[in-house]
């Protein structure tokens, strides 16, 4: 479920400054796995959990705690 996956997403940041948004992928073999996880990111977002930024020059998206 989706909330299931944002507390995992929640503890690969605990003690990190950030991940990438390819690392919250990793490991997930199907359609709704995937689908659940940028679901959760989404919900994490909007409510100010993590925040999302870009790096301009190299597209890597990372994902930062609070």
């Amino acid at each position: 479920s989706v909330k299931s996956r944002i507390s995992e997403i929640v503890d690969l940041l605990e003690g990190k400054d950030s991940v990438t948004f390819e690392a919250l992928f990793e490991g997930q073999l199907t359609k709704s796995q995937i689908i659940v996880t940028f679901l959760a990111v989404l919900e994490m977002a909007k409510s100010q959990l993590i925040r999302i930024m870009q790096h301009r020059q190299t597209g890597i998206i990372r994902i930062f705690h609070g």
